[in-house]
């Protein structure tokens, strides 16, 4: 009986072509998707990772990784959704809404206790409606954006909507019904509303993201005052915030930039950066030569190396620049993930 389900996997081919095909020539949402996933990759990079000192001195929260479980749900909706998987793609997309609130939740509450209980598998996942009443009640950044944009209203509907599929709650939650068929196969009724599902679940995680953490929208040339070697997390350059604001349509990017960047904390954050001398050219090439001595670039230097001594310096810092925010992703996702061993993690 198993053969029966492995034959069936050829299939999976020619339904990813008939969807790649369908985004092709729906040319507007395959790109609104691409910037709203191009944005939402640069995020992380707006969490801090290292700041405080003595006993309140942090690296990484351990609820910082619920952000990284999140992102595996959506890379899970997406290929499920291309393979003609829809309802199960809902499922997944439902588990990426669902977990970025809790890890906001967990930001403004830094409750370790009750974390820890979770984590240990002693305590519920709060309700989605729970979790955005305490939001708003806890930080002004949240009350803002809900009086805003209604973003309480508009999660919760969202997440109503998605949990349909996950329960089935009547025939339009079916996988029949989504594809007009009771075999695994491309449909336009499935990709159309699963796109629409997904563009709303990122722009609406992504907005409650930026506004816990205001720096998102803070444009700052880290470049010019860290050379390579730039602070771990916590800031975003000024192609970063252009990404992020993309993620947006115009109107709701204006609204959500405006709240974070009435943030008295972010703004302090960002004149201290403007306030430091830029880097020298000398300064800069040290950095380089530090830079290049570490084990990441221990197969591309010699490239590199080519690209400066062509004239093609942007070539060689974009190169540089995307390389060191490959490996701090990485490293972010494993060092301190309290998912790889949740025992007594946070003692």
């Amino acid at each position: 009986m198993l053969n029966n389900y492995l034959k069936q996997t050829k299939g999976f081919e020619s339904t990813v072509e008939k969807s790649k095909t369908w985004l092709e020539s729906h040319g507007s949402i395959k790109n609104d998707i691409d910037k709203a996933l191009g944005g939402l990759n640069q995020l992380s990079f707006a969490i801090p990772i290292f700041g405080g000192s003595g006993d309140e001195f942090k690296t990484i929260q351990p609820w910082h990784h619920i952000f990284f479980e999140a992102d595996q749900d959506l890379d899970s909706a997406i290929l499920l959704m291309m393979m003609g998987f829809y309802k199960d793609s809902f499922r997944s997309l439902r588990s990426f809404l669902e977990l970025n609130i809790f890890a906001l939740y967990n930001f403004v509450n830094e409750d370790k206790e009750n974390f820890q209980k979770w984590l240990n598998g002693k305590d519920h996942t709060p309700g989605v409606g729970d979790m955005l009443q305490k939001l708003g009640k806890k930080s002004p950044g949240f009350k803002m954006l809900d009086e805003k944009l209604d973003w309480n209203k508009e999660v919760k509907s969202l997440y109503k909507e998605l949990s349909g599929f996950m329960h089935t709650q009547g025939a339009l939650h079916t996988h029949t019904s989504l594809r007009n068929s009771n075999m695994t196969s491309f449909s336009e009724t499935g990709i159309q509303t699963g796109t629409e599902l997904l563009l709303r679940a990122i722009r609406l995680t992504a907005m409650g993201f930026v506004v816990n953490f205001p720096m998102s929208f803070q444009a700052l040339p880290l470049f010019e005052k860290f050379a390579f070697s730039p602070p771990a997390g916590g800031f975003l350059d000024e192609g970063q915030v252009e990404s992020v604001k993309s993620i947006f349509p115009n109107e709701i990017s204006k609204k959500v930039s405006a709240i974070c960047l009435a943030d008295k904390d972010a703004n302090s954050l960002a004149d201290g950066v403007m306030s430091m001398p830029d880097q020298t050219e000398e300064e800069i090439i040290e950095s380089l030569k530090r830079t290049l001595k570490s084990d990441e670039f221990k197969n591309s230097k010699e490239e590199i190396l080519q690209m400066i001594k062509d004239g093609e310096y942007g070539k060689a810092i974009a190169f540089v620049t995307v390389t060191q925010r490959a490996m701090m992703r990485a490293m972010t996702g494993i060092l301190f993930n309290p998912f790889y061993k949740s025992k007594d993690i946070l003692e």
